[in-house]
């Protein structure tokens, strides 16, 4: 699993953007405690589209 600092890096993206990404629904996060979370593969599989 990635964090959202993680996903920002290798989008090249404030993590601010991830944040909102992830509310919305628009990136597959989940929420784990306070934090935001992304399965590489997913990501990975978003990306590829």
């Amino acid at each position: 699993m990635l964090t959202a600092r993680e996903v920002a890096d290798l989008l090249k993206m404030p993590v601010s953007t991830i944040y909102e990404l992830a509310r919305r629904g628009e990136l597959p996060a989940r929420r784990l405690g306070r934090t935001w979370r992304v399965l590489r593969p997913r990501l990975e599989q978003l990306l590829a589209t």
